[in-house]
């Protein structure tokens, strides 16, 4: 058996954060860009980034002079701003992908060999790390998470096998509720068109 202790950290310590491309003003989409873009709309919670052919990403033409820093297979992105500070891994999308300032880049280091990506993002969108975000953004009228404090966010991590299986296990968790919203969903278009039916207006005559 594994008696491993959990080691803890900074996020800082194991990763490199960033936000992502500086576009100026309006984020300008170009069906004939040169690059692919990740907006808060790409994102859902408890799902990996995968689109190898940007099918549902949208595409820009870079504006600035920074040469871009691409988002590669296992990186985290990292909702900075708002309401929502949710966390994803990117699984697989096109080469030239970046995201928007409105995120923080998150890789993994070399001090970070023994993390999975998976369960970093799964331990982001905790509720304990949301209530640390919660408690960083209080009283602003506009919600957002500095770099400072996303780096300062402490970090459990556990030996690599007990990583696994929580990932394993929030994975069958985020099945299920799609099962189950899928199914209220279906009954409910179940009872719609029942109700429909019922309420047509009789075209036959008689008493």
């Amino acid at each position: 058996m594994n008696h491993q202790p959990k080691r803890r950290c900074l996020l800082q310590s194991i990763a490199a954060i960033q936000p992502g491309y500086p576009f100026r003003g309006k984020l300008e989409l170009d069906s004939q860009g040169d690059a692919f873009v990740v907006q808060y709309r790409h994102l859902v919670v408890g799902e990996a980034l995968y689109d190898p052919q940007g099918k549902t990403l949208d595409r820009v033409m870079f504006t600035g002079r920074k040469h871009p820093e691409y988002l590669c297979s296992g990186d985290i992105l990292f909702m900075a701003k708002g309401t929502r500070n949710d966390a994803a891994v990117v699984r697989e999308l096109p080469r030239n992908t970046v995201c928007t300032p409105n995120f923080y880049h998150i890789r993994l280091t070399s001090s970070a060999c023994n993390v999975m990506p998976e369960f970093l993002a799964w331990q982001l969108n905790h509720i304990d790390a949301q209530r640390y975000f919660a408690m960083c953004s209080q009283g602003s009228a506009a919600p957002s998470i500095t770099k400072s404090q996303l780096g300062n966010l402490p970090i459990v991590v556990p030996p690599i096998e007990q990583q696994a299986l929580m990932v394993k296990l929030a994975d069958a968790a985020t099945r299920e509720q799609q099962l189950f919203n899928q199914l209220i969903e279906n009954r409910q278009r179940m009872v719609d068109a029942a109700g429909h039916q019922l309420l047509r207006p009789d075209t036959t005559t008689g008493k």
